[in-house]
């Protein structure tokens, strides 16, 4: 079943060098009881493709707003060259 799903994310990232995704379902949650839930990345680490978070956005009270980068199956240095780029282009807009 794996090797069939991780074939079908291949098909469909065929064209596609990475998706821009939200990390979580909302921003980080305030204090250090909790890293916050994992759901927007449990996908990618099942089928092994290259997930980086990238900071740099905030919600309307501060916390932090995370996004990831996906990569392809075996693809992680572009993934990465990917989540600096969009690091940098955040870092930029800011200020």
């Amino acid at each position: 079943m794996t090797k069939r799903a991780r074939q079908a994310l291949a098909d469909l990232m065929a064209e596609t060098d990475v998706l821009l995704t939200p990390s979580a379902p909302g921003a980080a949650p305030k204090g250090l009881g909790s890293t916050g839930v994992a759901t927007f990345n449990r996908l990618w680490t099942l089928m092994g493709t290259p997930c980086v978070n990238v900071p740099g956005l905030q919600d309307s009270a501060g916390l932090p707003l995370g996004v990831q980068i996906v990569g392809r199956f075996g693809r992680d240095r572009e993934a990465l060259a990917a989540a600096r780029f969009l690091e940098q282009a955040l870092a930029a807009a800011q200020g």
